[in-house]
Protein backbone atom coordinates (compact mmCIF):
# COMPACT_ATOMS: atom_id res chain seq x y z
CA UNK A 1 0.00 0.00 0.00
CA UNK A 2 1.33 3.30 -1.04
CA UNK A 3 0.71 6.31 0.84
CA UNK A 4 -0.65 9.27 -2.15
CA UNK A 5 -1.82 11.99 0.28
CA UNK A 6 -1.73 12.46 3.67
CA UNK A 7 -2.67 15.45 6.35
CA UNK A 8 -3.07 15.79 9.95
CA UNK A 9 -6.53 16.91 11.07
CA UNK A 10 -6.84 17.41 14.51
CA UNK A 11 -5.58 16.47 18.11
CA UNK A 12 -7.51 13.00 19.39
CA UNK A 13 -7.57 11.07 22.46
CA UNK A 14 -7.16 7.18 21.39
CA UNK A 15 -7.47 4.64 24.22
CA UNK A 16 -6.21 7.38 26.67
CA UNK A 17 -3.55 8.80 24.26
CA UNK A 18 -3.38 11.90 23.79
CA UNK A 19 -2.80 12.15 19.70
CA UNK A 20 -2.87 13.08 16.18
CA UNK A 21 -5.23 12.10 13.68
CA UNK A 22 -3.46 11.88 10.18
CA UNK A 23 -6.06 11.47 7.07
CA UNK A 24 -4.56 9.25 4.52
CA UNK A 25 -5.40 8.47 1.12
CA UNK A 26 -3.81 5.44 -0.18
CA UNK A 27 -3.27 3.79 -3.80
CA UNK A 28 -4.85 0.31 -2.29
CA UNK A 29 -8.51 0.36 -3.58
CA UNK A 30 -9.35 -1.80 -0.44
CA UNK A 31 -8.76 0.76 2.21
CA UNK A 32 -8.69 4.32 -0.08
CA UNK A 33 -9.00 6.70 3.07
CA UNK A 34 -7.44 5.99 6.50
CA UNK A 35 -7.21 7.76 9.57
CA UNK A 36 -4.15 7.24 11.19
CA UNK A 37 -2.64 8.40 15.19
CA UNK A 38 -0.16 9.07 16.05
CA UNK A 39 1.43 9.45 19.69
CA UNK A 40 4.43 10.38 21.46
CA UNK A 41 7.27 7.87 21.63
CA UNK A 42 9.99 7.76 24.10
CA UNK A 43 12.78 7.32 20.97
CA UNK A 44 11.92 10.94 20.36
CA UNK A 45 9.39 10.24 17.22
CA UNK A 46 5.98 9.53 16.99
CA UNK A 47 4.55 5.72 17.54
CA UNK A 48 1.58 4.77 15.20
CA UNK A 49 -1.43 4.24 17.70
CA UNK A 50 -3.83 2.87 15.14
CA UNK A 51 -5.26 2.77 11.72
CA UNK A 52 -8.72 3.03 11.36
CA UNK A 53 -10.79 3.00 8.21
CA UNK A 54 -12.71 6.66 7.27
CA UNK A 55 -16.25 5.94 5.18
CA UNK A 56 -17.89 8.28 6.77
CA UNK A 57 -18.98 10.49 3.92
CA UNK A 58 -18.91 14.61 5.16
CA UNK A 59 -22.38 15.14 3.26
CA UNK A 60 -24.13 12.10 5.14
CA UNK A 61 -21.66 12.13 8.39
CA UNK A 62 -21.66 15.55 8.79
CA UNK A 63 -20.81 15.47 12.55
CA UNK A 64 -17.37 13.24 14.02
CA UNK A 65 -19.37 10.35 15.21
CA UNK A 66 -16.15 7.65 15.74
CA UNK A 67 -18.39 5.05 17.23
CA UNK A 68 -20.04 3.65 13.96
CA UNK A 69 -19.05 1.02 11.44
CA UNK A 70 -17.41 4.25 9.34
CA UNK A 71 -14.31 4.27 11.54
CA UNK A 72 -13.59 0.40 11.91
CA UNK A 73 -10.12 -0.44 13.56
CA UNK A 74 -7.89 -1.82 11.06
CA UNK A 75 -4.47 -1.70 12.71
CA UNK A 76 -4.44 -5.91 13.13
CA UNK A 77 -6.38 -6.60 9.59
CA UNK A 78 -3.69 -3.79 7.37
CA UNK A 79 -0.62 -5.79 9.24
CA UNK A 80 -0.95 -8.96 10.41
CA UNK A 81 0.57 -11.68 8.66
CA UNK A 82 -1.78 -15.09 7.89
CA UNK A 83 -0.15 -16.56 10.92
CA UNK A 84 -1.46 -13.69 13.01
CA UNK A 85 1.46 -12.03 14.19
CA UNK A 86 2.45 -8.73 13.16
CA UNK A 87 4.57 -7.65 10.15
CA UNK A 88 6.39 -5.11 11.48
CA UNK A 89 8.53 -4.04 8.55
CA UNK A 90 4.69 -3.08 6.54
CA UNK A 91 3.51 -1.24 9.30
CA UNK A 92 6.96 0.73 9.59
CA UNK A 93 7.11 1.14 6.28
CA UNK A 94 3.48 2.36 6.48
CA UNK A 95 4.24 4.95 9.50
CA UNK A 96 7.06 6.45 7.58
CA UNK A 97 5.21 7.01 4.71
CA UNK A 98 2.58 8.87 6.57
CA UNK A 99 5.30 10.51 8.46
CA UNK A 100 7.43 11.78 5.84
CA UNK A 101 4.64 13.22 3.24
CA UNK A 102 5.64 16.93 3.32
CA UNK A 103 4.73 18.68 6.50
CA UNK A 104 2.89 16.09 8.16
CA UNK A 105 5.81 15.13 10.95
CA UNK A 106 5.54 19.21 11.56
CA UNK A 107 2.32 19.77 11.88
CA UNK A 108 2.24 16.17 14.93
CA UNK A 109 5.08 18.26 16.21
CA UNK A 110 3.25 21.31 16.88
CA UNK A 111 -0.28 19.37 17.74
CA UNK A 112 1.26 17.01 20.34
CA UNK A 113 4.34 19.45 21.85
CA UNK A 114 1.77 22.50 22.14
CA UNK A 115 -0.48 19.88 24.84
Amino acid sequence: MIVTEAHVRRAADRDGLHCAEVEVRTSDAQTPELLAYFGQSRDNDYDMIAVVSNDARSEIDWYDNSLHQAFADLTDELFDTPTMKTDWGERETFKEQVLSYPGVRADIRRLLDGA
